[in-house]
C-alpha cells in the first residue's frame, strides 16, 4: 500500500507552522542570551574565586548538567509551578549554561599566564584583568564551540512541547492530529530546523572572521 503525499496541507497550515517557528525563535534567542550570561558568570566563578566558592559553582554545573533536560522542564513547570514559557526558558537556559560555562572556562584556562602577570604589573585590578584582558580573548577562542551549543539549544527547545509550549514540534503534532499527515508536517519542520542550524553556522563564520579582523587591526 503506497503512501499518497499531500504537500498542500503545509500551505493550509502555514500559519500554524509560522507561529511555531516564531515561538521557537523567541525561546531560543532569549535562552541563549541568558545561558551565555549564566555560563560566563559560572566560568568566572570556577576560575578565580577562593576554593569554597569554586566548589559551589562546580556543584551547580555538575548537578544541572547531569539531570536530563526533560526532567528539568517538568521540574520548573510542574514542581515549581511556572507558566509554560517561563518554565521552558529557565530549564533551557540553566541546562545550556552549564555546558557554556565549561567551554568558557576552557577558554580562560588557555590564556597565557604571562598576560595576567603583565596586567598586574601595569597596575590592573583583578576585575579589570578579567573584564579587559582575559574574558575578551577567551570568548574569541570559544566562538566555534559556542555555536555548537547554540545549535544544541535549538534542538533541545523541541522538548518544550512536553509541557505545552507551542513551538515547531508542537505544531507538527497539531497538524498530524488534525490531518493525519504527519510525514509532510515532520518533513517541513525538519527542513526548518536544518535551516536554523545553517543560519547559526553561517553567522558564526561571519562573527569569527569579523572578530579576527578586529584583533589584527588592534
Amino acid at each position: 500500500m503506497s503512501y499518497q503525499f499531500h504537500w498542500e496541507v503545509l500551505l493550509a497550515y502555514r500559519g500554524l507552522l509560522m507561529a511555531g517557528l516564531l515561538a521557537t525563535l523567541r525561546l531560543v534567542a532569549l535562552s541563549f542570551i541568558a545561558s551565555v550570561f549564566l555560563g560566563v558568570l559560572t566560568a568566572i566563578g570556577r576560575s578565580f574565586p577562593p576554593p569554597a566558592i569554586k566548589a559551589l559553582f562546580a556543584c551547580y554545573v555538575e548537578f544541572f548538567r547531569n539531570v536530563p533536560p526533560i526532567v528539568q522542564f517538568f521540574f520548573w513547570s510542574f514542581a515549581v509551578g511556572l507558566d509554560v514559557f517561563p518554565a521552558a526558558f529557565v530549564a533551557l537556559s540553566v541546562f545550556t549554561s552549564t555546558y557554556i560555562a565549561e567551554i568558557v572556562r576552557a577558554g580562560i584556562a588557555s590564556i597565557p599566564r604571562a598576560q595576567t602577570e603583565a596586567g598586574r604589573s601595569a597596575g590592573m585590578t583583578s576585575t579589570q584583568l578579567i573584564v579587559h584582558v582575559i574574558l575578551p580573548q577567551a570568548l574569541i577562542r570559544v566562538i566555534p564551540p559556542l555555536a555548537i551549543e547554540f545549535i544544541n539549544l535549538v534542538k533541545n527547545s523541541s522538548i518544550a512541547m512536553t509541557i505545552g509550549y507551542a513551538e515547531l514540534t508542537f505544531a507538527t503534532q497539531e497538524i498530524e492530529s488534525e490531518t493525519f499527515r504527519g510525514f509532510e508536517a515532520a518533513t517541513a519542520v525538519t527542513i526548518l530546523y536544518v535551516l536554523l542550524a545553517l543560519v547559526v553556522v553561517l553567522a558564526t563564520h561571519f562573527v569569527e572572521r569579523l572578530v579576527r579582523l578586529d584583533v589584527r587591526k588592534g
